[in-house]
């Protein structure tokens, strides 16, 4: 499955918003997708564990918790802060594309 989904930059971006695309790789106790925006590519796996929810983004040696998918908020700080080399128009991708997987899975 792939689809599109939009992103919404800090108010002193330009552009303000964006495109980007999700294709799911794997889905099982874990979910497996490549996440492209705005000539990015991450390949991201995330999931559940018994303490809460992670991401991993193995290429970029990322690994770190997540709140709910749909927490922006909380996952922009905790990837931008705990990962600065990250620029902040790829951290907005992955996690607007994490808050858009939302509506369709329930970690």
């Amino acid at each position: 499955m792939e689809f599109t989904y939009s992103c919404i930059g800090l108010a002193d971006m330009n552009p303000k918003s964006w495109e980007g695309q999700i294709q799911f790789l794997h889905k099982s106790d874990y979910y497996e997708i490549e996440v492209t925006a705005r000539q990015s590519s991450f390949h991201i796996i995330f999931g559940r564990h018994k303490y809460g929810n992670y991401i991993c983004i193995p290429k970029w040696g990322i690994g770190t918790e997540l709140s709910h998918l749909d927490d922006s908020f909380w996952n922009l700080e905790k990837i931008s802060n705990t990962y600065p080399e990250l620029s902040m128009v790829d951290a907005i991708s992955i996690v607007d594309a994490l808050a858009a997987l939302s509506d369709y899975i329930a970690l």
